[in-house]
Order: structure tokens, then C-alpha cells, then sequence
């Protein structure tokens, strides 16, 4: 049977049963064009602004896909007394007057998406302390609840109603991450960091809601343990990047990405605070760079005899006719004279976190430091939280300097410290 011969039957079938059982709601029936599952269409009033700025009902167009039913089996559900027709009838019935319900307070709490907004644009988060959040705290939070938005609103069309989640949001979020890791899309860390960043935002709609939706509804799943490789670099690969910095400063292929290591190696800073370091933040006067993180804003100090060397070249990066100290930069190659020369791209740009961790790639292949998940950009933070808590006893100051919120977090870096006395922080003369 053709696909028009078959939407045809079933909209006569439909329309035959509503006259049956007397049935007013508005609904109709398609299939998937991709999947040929069943499709239940129907609108909702809702809440908007008009074009003068006051308050008007629209009706908005909505979505539930029927999994169990497709294009072959679908005759069986719409049978008699029992048919599906009957149930989605007071389906629509309970999703309009649920909707309507909120008119009264002139807002669109039943919606997922207007708590999303609301969800990114706070400006403090809540753990045990009240405290403003970082760019980098929103930029994560916005990057998984939109991902797990798209994801659960194109499965599930009944997601976009908030109260929907209180009974299914453990079964979506679940579901969701498991896609996710069987795929091979994300590890176990990143299914963890998605997990903190979806409980926090049901969470906050607990906040906010006034009791109309419950606290910590996730927390009935037992995610997986990420088994964490990575690892400090030890004393034979120190060496190696202490000579790999040594010899290939000058070289315009590597320059920016040494001074990119020597800074990380001096002061323990994330990857994503080296790249967008401005030049405004760089104290000449105190000889000091403020960084802000995801704590807050701190101060990193160069002002030891020892730094002089490393301060002279950071002056020296700073353009004035950009606002960052490592804008992006491209090398080309001169065959006339036979050499490398970094040359300037878009000064109003910082580098990206991409260009640094590609480099470091290829500088751990060329050096043969141990691989992939082992030895990344984060093992050189934490050789610098080791050895600069075991130097000075004071787990505190380390917390303040690498910008960690906790000290808890600053033990989780450490691990077991570092038995060889003989290998000492970077000098930042090199």
C-alpha cells in the first residue's frame, strides 16, 4: 500500500472514531517521513508577547511520537473501545488545561525552555557556599543543557512541558547518556561532567519553582566510575620538555606554544585561562598577571629574581594594537629565505585552546612522552600543584594559586606526591 493510500485510511479511521465517541479536542495523526513511526499533532495555548508588548494567547503546535506504532501495525490500535484515539483525546485535554492554568501568573513556567533561559542567565550558583559564577562554569552549563534540550525535545515532544520531567526526566536522562556512551560520543568523565550539569539545573527549577517540582530527581542513578589515567609527568619526561623548551624557543613553529608551556609549568594556570590572557591583566608595575578562573579572579607574581627572564618575554608578546597577549597567529613558510615566520591573522582573536592542545599533541609524539588520556596539558598542572604543595606545606595557597575552589579539588590533583626530591620547579629562566 502507498504512503498517501495509507495516511488516507488512517485519518478516515481517526475521523470515523471522533465522531463515535464524541470527541471535540483538536489532534491529528502523520508518520515519520524517516522512520515511519506515528506522530500525534496537536496545539497548546500559550502565553506570548505581541506585537505591542502586552500579553497574548497563541496557539503553539506540538509533537509526541508514538514509537510502538508504525506504518504497518497501526490498524490495531485503533480498534473498538480500546482505541488510541480515546487516550490521546484526554491527553490533549490534560496538556491544554495544564497550560492554561498558568495564565494567571502571566509567565511560562510550564515550559522547558523558558527555565533553560532562565538557567543560564543566573549570575551566582549554589553548592555549600553562594558565590558568583565564571565564564567557564556557564559555558559549560549552556553547552550540555542545550545538547541535552535538542537531544530530548526531538525524542520526547512532551519534554518541552517542565512537569513532564518529574516523572520521566531519570528515564530521558538516562537514556541519553547511555546513547551517548555506547556510541562512543563521550567517555565516563564526560557522561559525569553532563550528569553535574543536568542535576544542577533540575535542581535550581526545584529552587525556583516553589515546591511544584522536586528536589534532586537524578539522584537515584548510579553513574559509571571514570577510571582516570592521567597522570603527572614524571622525572624523565620533565627533562624531555625542559630540553624539547631549551632548543626550540626561537623556532617560530613552536615560540608561542613554548611560552604557552613555560607559563603552565610557572604557574600551574587551565589551558583555557593561558589562551584568553589580556593584555590588560598583565600588572607591569606589580609584575603579576590576574587571571580570572573558574574560582574568581586571582594573582599569578613574576616578580622573583628568578622570573626575570620569563617576565621580559611575556612584555614582550604584548601588541598594543590587540587586546590579548597571544592573539592568533599563523606561521608561513618563505622558500627565498628558507625560513618559518609567525606572522600576524586576527589580532582582535585570542588563540584557541585548539591550537595548544594539537601542539601539545605533536610535541608528545615527538618526544615520546607517554600517550593519549595519560599525559595531556592537565599533567603539567597537576606536576605543578604537587610540587609546588610538597615545596611549600601549604595546601591553601596551592588551592589560591591554581584558582580551585576547594581543597579537595587541590587533593584529587596531587594524589601521591612526588618521591624524588632531586627534580625542582621550572626554572623560568629557560
Amino acid at each position: 500500500m502507498s504512503k498517501t493510500n495509507t495516511i488516507f485510511l488512517l485519518k478516515e479511521q481517526v475521523e470515523k472514531q471522533k465522531k463515535l465517541y464524541d470527541i471535540k479536542e483538536k489532534f491529528s495523526y502523520r508518520f515519520d517521513s524517516r522512520t515511519r513511526r506515528l506522530i500525534l499533532t496537536y496545539t497548546i495555548p500559550k502565553m506570548v508577547k505581541g506585537k505591542s508588548g502586552n500579553q497574548v494567547i497563541r496557539k503553539v503546535n506540538k509533537e509526541k511520537y508514538i514509537s510502538q506504532i508504525n506504518d504497518k501495525n497501526w490498524k490495531k490500535y485503533f480498534k473498538g473501545s480500546n482505541s488510541i484515539v480515546i487516550d490521546h483525546s484526554k491527553l490533549v485535554e490534560k496538556l491544554t488545561l495544564q497550560a492554561q492554568e498558568k495564565y494567571d501568573g502571566g509567565i511560562d513556567e510550564y515550559d522547558f525552555k523558558w527555565w533553560i533561559d532562565r538557567w543560564l542567565d543566573r549570575k551566582v550558583g549554589k553548592t555549600k557556599d553562594i558565590k558568583p559564577l565564571s565564564h567557564h562554569t556557564i559555558k559549560g552549563n549552556r553547552n550540555h543543557i542545550n545538547q541535552y534540550h535538542q537531544w530530548v525535545i526531538e525524542k520526547y515532544t512532551d519534554s518541552v512541558e517542565i512537569r513532564s520531567h518529574i516523572d520521566n526526566g531519570v528515564d530521558w536522562f538516562e537514556e541519553y547518556y547511555s546513547e551517548k556512551l555506547i556510541s562512543k560520543v563521550w567517555n565516563k568523565t564526560t557522561c559525569g561532567t553532563s550528569y553535574r550539569n543536568i542535576k544542577s539545573f533540575y535542581n535550581y527549577v526545584a529552587d525556583k519553582s516553589r515546591g511544584q517540582f522536586p528536589y534532586d530527581i537524578l539522584r537515584r542513578l548510579k553513574l559509571p566510575k571514570a577510571k582516570n589515567k592521567r597522570d603527572k609527568i614524571n622525572r624523565t619526561e620533565y627533562e624531555k620538555i625542559i630540553k624539547f623548551i631549551v632548543d626550540n624557543k626561537d623556532d617560530d613553529l613552536w615560540g608561542k606554544f613554548i611560552m604557552f608551556l613555560r607559563l603552565q609549568l610557572k604557574t600551574g594556570m587551565r589551558v583555557s585561562e593561558l589562551v584568553g590572557i589580556k593584555n590588560n591583566e598583565v600588572d607591569e608595575e606589580e609584575k603579576c598577571i590576574w587571571v580570572e578562573g573558574k574560582s574568581g579572579r586571582r594573582q599569578l607574581n613574576f616578580n622573583s629574581k628568578d622570573d626575570e627572564i620569563i617576565w621580559e618575554d611575556i612584555l614582550k608578546k604584548k601588541n598594543p594594537k590587540s587586546p590579548y597577549l597571544f592573539y592568533q597567529t599563523r606561521v608561513q613558510f618563505y622558500p627565498k629565505q628558507k625560513k618559518r615566520i609567525e606572522i600576524d591573522r586576527d589580532l582582535q582573536s585570542h588563540t584557541t585552546t585548539s591550537f595548544y592542545l594539537d601542539k601539545f599533541r605533536e610535541m608528545r609524539t615527538f618526544l615520546g612522552l607517554r600517550g593519549k588520556f595519560v599525559i595531556t596539558s592537565q599533567s603539567l598542572r597537576r606536576y605543578f600543584i604537587t610540587r609546588f604543595a610538597k615545596e611549600t606545606g601549604n595546601r591553601d595557597l596551592t588551592r589560591q594559586i591554581v584558582g580551585h575552589s576547594t581543597t579537595r579539588m587541590t587533593d584529587y590533583y596531587m594524589g601521591e606526591m612526588i618521591e624524588d626530591d632531586t627534580i625542582t620547579t621550572i626554572s623560568t629562566g629557560v
